[in-house]
């Protein structure tokens, strides 16, 4: 079993998360934020769990703060199930997830889609968008524009960025938005 921490700081909202992964046949990822969003002091918990492949099977969400809230939902057989057990068909095209308040959630595509340099891949995620609790499917696309240097880009709204990350895929810097603070190197 391998273990890896990651702290990153926010520097278009004010917020500081803690990541811890572990990995062994299975990923399972915990991170915590705490900080300001839309000026509101916010604390969100958030337990991700992922296959050997970095396919998403699970996450679960709690946020304190302004709002107390959780969200639950699993991923089998291609079918997305919330915490009741109902079954969201408009989530089925969704393999990854993307949790708006953390670069982690960048890394489950990342390593899931394996691009080559040069390579782009349009994609369908769950997205979660933090404070609002807001989930729905939007697409996405990444191209891998040199070794560990990618391209973000959401169809949805616009956005794009180009992300810098490390071996493991993990976002080392993500201009304007994170940057990592520990561990600087690797």
């Amino acid at each position: 079993m391998t273990s890896k921490q990651i702290v990153w700081k926010g520097t278009y909202y004010n917020t500081l998360e803690y990541l811890h992964i572990q990995s062994d046949d299975t990923h399972h990822i915990q991170g915590y934020i705490t900080g300001l969003v839309k000026d509101l002091p916010l604390h969100v918990h958030y337990h991700i769990t992922a296959n050997a492949d970095w396919e998403t099977t699970g996450v679960l969400i709690r946020v304190h703060g302004h709002i107390q809230k959780e969200l639950q939902f699993t991923r089998q057989d291609g079918k997305w199930y919330d915490k009741q057990g109902t079954i969201h068909e408009i989530f089925e095209p969704c393999i990854d997830i993307d949790i708006s308040i953390t670069p982690f959630t960048n890394t489950l595509a990342i390593n899931r889609l394996s691009l080559v340099e040069g390579e782009s891949k349009e994609i369908t995620v769950l997205y979660f968008d933090l404070p609002a609790m807001d989930v729905k499917p939007v697409k996405q696309r990444y191209t891998k524009l040199a070794d560990r240097l990618y391209r973000y880009e959401s169809l949805w709204s616009g956005f794009t960025a180009e992300l810098e990350v490390d071996d493991d895929g993990l976002v080392r810097d993500y201009p304007g938005i994170w940057v990592r603070d520990w561990p600087v190197s690797g």
